[in-house]
């Protein structure tokens, strides 16, 4: 009976038991209907198993397999004493629907803020007692992009665990795997859009009281993606109508609409107070092509760190309008990699920190990178760029077409940037441009940007070693190059550079002080190269980015630079530098600058340069070339121990100083070289331009001339005259060497040479130049000075004595010398080096002519006047030393034995002596011993003064002398004969005899000037001859002159080669061969005019007339050549009017040049003399006088 009871009370307890269950899951059902709008099915009536919640009109189904209750006192695994277990849930939905799904809940619910609040203990209790655990969760979204698409998602192992503290609600959300693929079916196969695998952990917590999100924390690992094609080609990742974000209207933005924000600030704001995501060994993969193409990214870590501390004190104004919350945010990637298809590394990053603080006095930033490895290669990333450009277009067309440029507030708090970044490498092939890479070991930056009383900000800015390559290898990593050394395709190295600055400028807008800019900056091992492949790939860089921003921005600060006076400082300092410019032509070239110093000022700057060498590789053989100092570079074209360039703003003066050491080595093909380095040069130049303005050409080509129509009445005003630049320049030393052949060079030496320039004006002087041919010194100028002047008053009265000019007033050229020295070796050809030159300056002229030859003629200026002031000129022939020693040495032998012979009469007479003195008793061997002695002296004494023959008297060098002294020459242009039609015009007036062409003729050269010339003293001495063989005193000149040269016939035209070796070979010059002709009408007037000739001078004239022929290269005209009389016929034509007022001409009679007594003595007084086409007129008194020794006062033989 008792066991009876006992099973009916059970009985009645699970009847009770199963009714309060029926009766629970009725009402949850008709809640479910009535509420919800869905049918509600629970499939076991004992168990909750197969628990269905479908939603008819949206066609939505959530489906759980089973449902139970479990205690931490059954599993211990389980962290609560309840648990809430669900077994397998199944979730199908609809995407295309999902708008209306909570509309019964916004709608029907009608529930209230009151009836979900709980009391604080009892939440408390409930969140340490309860949990909930799910095994699976499958969710199925169909029609996710299309109506074929599907989205699978499946959950394994979760757990959501809450926990308070009364303030605070904490809710933890654990996913141990997470995977989804999104589906699209087509009508050949299945194909998967995309693909997610992951584990979870999300903590969140969240305020009770005011119901916000205080705190959440996400952690991600083993996150693997796979994207395919079919997914950005799908609609899923644009949003459709009924998905698309609306505008929400938010109240600060609307109040301050106007007021610019900065991008993020108000996303960081609506974040909770700390935010904490951690992503551990990520994984995504992009497939094209059907997983032919892909890309593999993998992550170790990615670390999130966000914190804001409402109750701490705001950074007051931040902006001129609003504060900032104390913050600090973090972010950490480590070991991140990017992978091609065929796995070569496309990027690899081995960690990234960037951190930002916000306190109560400064906003401070900073950025860690450390091993970033890039290698991009356009033709793997081509198909991904353009599907990304595809992307953006369609979301750009899709979103609003008109946006609002982004204006950004100005920040008053202080800010405090700094960044670190070390072992960087970025390579990128294009494919229509040669790759090329830049890598740096390290670079750091500070930046401090302050507002005391004015906004202050200085920087330090760090490089150590950065490289930019180009060239097919350049792709290839590389070790860091050797020291010294530059490796050819390395177009920019810096060793290192460290950059300091700052700028001041004061608040207010009454203040008076400037603008102030600060900068100091050290460089150490420059190497830059300039070539073709260099400026293809810059120019490809400039184009792939946006210069009209650019130009605006620049537009934008130059205008404000021109309203807000700055005041600037810059120190600069470079040291090793070295600037190359390669050519496939031609080798390569080197500019090396041992250090650089730049320091300038608003007022002055300065440019110092210490070892500058300008060097030429013939052939680069080698994959690196030498970094030497300047001075242990071999075979400079150009070196130079030290220059000093000054410029003064205000006054507008450049002040240039060369120091000792300014040397030049010159050679046609060292020019070509160096025209070929500046030709690819200034084609890089026009590459760049061209790609950074594209339109400046065309513009200016087809922009009509703007005109400005002035009011009637009012005339325009003038524009104020240009200041011109003020010019010095200093050289100590400078040795120019120019090899116009292989064999011949000329060379020039100056010594401390000024330069000045000073409005219109032009003034240089240099106390010593020589000019050398062949290494013999031939041109010596002292007290040398030039100047160019406007106009001079001298030249003024020099034009008083020819009324027939138009011209009052002219520019001069005023060349002053102290003396003028010519010596010429002898036997020396100075033609052949003299016609190397003239060829070299033809080839020169014809190569750097250009274009202007195929332009308009345009008249030319009037040139400058002429005046030309010496006081010493000499003219050296030097005579054979051998001949002079030899008769130096017999001179000497001579008078030696004249000499020896009085010695030896003395010592006959002093033996005779002896002999009367001692007789017979004298031995002979005595004797003997005597006249031996004696011979043995005299070939001492010979000696003796054979070596002291130019002891105090120098050597005789010189065959023919030819002096002057006081030489004055003017030259006057004028406007009456400048130009081709008037020079013919002058010709055919001085020459009107000679017959003209009816055609006219072809000049190459044609030049008129109106001379005036005044010498105190003309002499010309034969060796050391004791008679002049010219002698005129009190020289003036004054007439016309012209000059032409006829263009020769094909016939008439000679070809000069010119070697310029590989890759140019020989280069003919085609040489005129018809002579320069001159017209002249001269009158002169002479004091006194002597001429001394004999037959004893022939030999020595002999000789000097092969030292003129050596002055003048052989004529090529194959003709017979002319005598003398008929060539000076054919060059020089007009009348020449001489008014001697006392001529002498001595005709010596004996053999001995040295001879100053035997000579016939033709004396003309007041001689006028016409020398004009083919005859000469002589007017005077004529005296003839023959003297001779024996007559001291010798009488006229003849009278004239």
């Amino acid at each position: 009976m008792p066991l009876f009871s006992a099973l009916l009370a059970l009985l009645l307890v699970a009847l009770s038991a199963l009714l309060g269950r029926w009766f629970v899951v009725r009402l949850a059902t008709k809640w479910c209907q009535r509420k919800l709008q869905a049918e509600l099915k629970i499939g076991s009536f004992f168990w909750i198993q197969n628990v269905s919640l479908k939603f008819q009109q949206h066609q939505q189904t959530v489906e759980i397999d089973s449902l139970w209750i479990s205690s931490k006192l059954l599993s211990h695994d389980l962290p609560r004493y309840v648990a809430l277990c669900f077994g397998e849930v199944r979730i199908r939905t609809d995407l295309q629907k999902v708008s209306g799904l909570f509309a019964p809940f916004s709608q029907s619910t009608g529930v209230h803020q009151k009836e979900l609040s709980f009391s604080p203990s009892l939440l408390k209790i409930f969140c340490q007692l309860f949990s909930i655990h799910v095994d699976s969760i499958n969710i199925m979204v169909l029609k996710v992009a299309t109506s074929e698409s599907l989205w699978h998602i499946q959950i394994r192992e979760s757990s959501f665990l809450l926990d308070s503290d009364g303030k605070r609600l904490k809710c933890e959300v654990s996913l141990n795997q997470i995977n989804s693929k999104v589906l699209k079916s087509g009508q050949l196969e299945d194909t998967c859009l995309a693909e997610l695998s992951l584990a979870l952990k999300l903590y969140v917590e969240v305020g009770i009281s005011s119901r916000q999100l205080k705190a959440i924390s996400v952690d991600m690992w083993t996150l693997h993606a796979e994207l395919h094609e079919g997914l950005f080609h799908s609609q899923l990742l644009r949003p459709g109508p009924s998905l698309a974000p609306k505008p929400v209207p938010c109240p600060e933005v609307t109040e301050n609409l106007a007021e610019p924000t900065l991008p993020g600030l108000y996303l960081l704001q609506q974040l909770p107070d700390q935010v904490k995501v951690k992503m551990e060994i990520t994984s995504v993969v992009l497939s094209m092509n059907s997983q032919k193409r892909h890309l593999n990214w993998t992550l170790k870590l990615l670390h999130f760190l966000y914190h804001r501390d409402e109750d701490q004190l705001p950074l007051r104004s931040f902006t001129a309008n609003s504060d900032m919350a104390q913050m600090s945010t973090e972010v950490l990637l480590k070991d991140g990699l990017l992978l091609s298809q065929s796995r070569q590394r496309i990027v690899c990053l081995n960690s990234l920190k960037a951190s930002v603080q916000v306190t109560t006095i400064d906003f401070s930033a900073s950025v860690v990178l450390n091993t970033c490895i890039v290698h991009y290669r356009h033709q793997e990333f081509a198909q991904w760029l353009h599907l990304l450009a595809l992307e953006i277009q369609e979301s750009s067309s899709s979103g609003f077409k008109q946006k609002k440029k982004r204006t950004f507030p100005q920040i008053l708090a202080p800010i405090i940037f700094s960044t670190s970044i070390s072992n960087v490498n970025v390579s990128i092939q294009l494919g229509d441009t040669p790759p090329f890479a830049l890598g740096f070991n390290s670079i750091s930056l500070d930046y401090q940007h302050l507002r005391p009383q004015s906004i202050h900000q200085r920087g330090v800015l760090t490089v150590d070693h950065l490289c930019w390559r180009v060239g097919s290898d350049s792709h290839i990593q590389r070790a860091p190059h050797p020291p010294n050394m530059h490796v050819w395709g390395e177009a920019l190295v810096l060793d290192s550079l460290t950059l300091q600055g700052s700028y001041n400028q004061p608040l207010g807008l009454s203040s008076t002080q400037s603008d102030t800019l600060f900068l100091d900056c050290t460089i150490r091992g420059l190497q830059v190269e300039a070539s073709d492949t260099c400026a293809q790939c810059l120019s490809r860089i400039l184009s792939l980015m946006d210069t009209q921003s650019g130009k605006s921005a620049f537009t934008r600060e130059s205008s404000f630079g021109e309203s807000v006076s700055l005041l600037w400082k810059v120190d600069l300092k470079v040291e090793d530098m070295n600037l190359f410019t390669l050519s496939a032509l031609v080798g390569a070239s080197e500019v090396r600058l041992d250090t650089l110093t730049v320091l300038g000022s608003a007022e002055t700057s300065t440019v110092g340069v210490q070892g500058l060498v300008l060097a030429l590789v013939k052939s680069v053989t080698e994959k690196m070339q030498p970094c030497c100092k300047a001075p242990d570079i071999p075979t400079p074209v150009l070196s130079l121990s030290m220059l000093s360039i000054t410029y003064h703003s205000s006054i507008r003066s450049l002040e240039v100083q060369c120091g000792t050491g300014l040397t030049l080595l010159w050679s046609p093909p060292d020019h070509m070289s160096l025209y070929q380095h500046i030709l690819a040069t200034l084609h890089c130049r026009d590459l760049l331009r061209a790609t950074l303005f594209p339109e400046s050409a065309p513009l200016l080509a087809l922009e009509p001339p703007v005109t400005v129509s002035e009011p009637e009445g009012l005339l325009p005003e003038p524009s104020p005259p240009k200041r011109l630049l003020n010019l010095t320049l200093e050289v100590s030393t400078a040795k120019l060497t120019a090899f116009v052949a292989e064999d011949k060079f000329i060379t020039l030496t100056a010594e401390s040479v000024s330069l000045s320039r000073h409005g219109g004006s032009l003034q240089a002087y240099c106390p010593e130049l020589a000019a050398g041919f062949d290494g013999n010194s031939i041109f010596h100028f002292k007290e040398m000075e030039v100047q160019l002047l406007p106009e001079l008053e001298e030249m003024i009265l020099h034009r008083n004595p020819f009324p027939g000019l138009q011209t009052l007033r002219n520019r001069v050229w005023l060349l002053s010398l102290g003396s003028v020295s010519v010596e010429f070796p002898y036997q020396y050809d100075f033609s052949r080096t003299l016609d190397e030159a003239v060829g070299v300056q033809k080839w020169l002229k014809g190569l750097h002519r250009g274009t202007h030859a195929q332009a308009s003629p345009s008249p030319a200026p009037l040139p400058p006047d002429l005046l030309l002031k010496v006081q010493h000129f000499s003219w050296v022939f030097l005579d054979d030393v051998f001949e002079v020693k030899l008769r130096d040495n017999y001179e000497l032998m001579k008078d030696e034995s004249k000499e020896s012979a009085k010695r030896l009469q003395l010592l006959d007479a002093k033996v005779a002596a002896l002999r009367k003195q001692h007789g017979e008793l004298l031995p002979a061997r005595k004797i003997e011993e005597l006249y031996a002695s004696l011979e043995h002296k005299n070939i001492e004494i010979y000696i003796q003064r054979s070596r002291r023959l130019y002891g105090n008297t120098p050597m005789r060098r010189a065959l023919l002398t030819w002096s002057l002294a006081g030489l004055e020459l003017v030259a006057l242009a004028d406007a009456s004969f400048h130009g081709p039609e008037r020079v013919v015009e002058q010709v055919q007036e001085l020459d009107p005899g000679s017959p003209f062409p009816a055609e006219g003729v072809d000049l190459v050269i044609q030049w008129c000037r109106m001379l005036k010339c005044s010498v105190k003293t003309f002499l010309v001495r034969i060796r050391d001859y004791p008679r002049y063989l010219f002698e005129i005193r009190d020289w003036r000149l004054m007439g016309r002159l012209v000059g032409t040269e006829q263009s020769g016939q094909p016939c008439s035209r000679r070809r000069q080669i010119l070697h310029l070796g590989l890759p140019w070979g020989n280069v003919a010059v085609e040489r005129n061969m018809p002579p320069l002709k001159f017209y002249h009408d001269f009158r002169s007037e002479i004091f006194q005019y002597t001429v001394v000739w004999g037959p004893c001078w022939d030999p020595a004239w002999t000789l000097i007339s092969q030292s003129l022929d050596l002055l003048t290269k052989p004529s090529a005209d194959p003709s017979p050549p002319l005598p003398w009389w008929d060539k000076s016929r054919l060059l020089f034509h007009g009348d020449w009017y001489m008014d001697i007022e006392q001529a002498n001409l001595h005709q010596l009679a004996t053999e001995d040049p040295y001879n100053t007594t035997e000579n016939m003595h033709w004396e003309w007084s007041h001689l006028s003399f016409h020398w004009k086409p083919g005859q000469f007129v002589f007017k005077g008194d004529l005296d003839v006088n023959v003297r001779t020794a024996s007559n001291n006062i010798p009488a006229p033989d003849s009278v004239i």
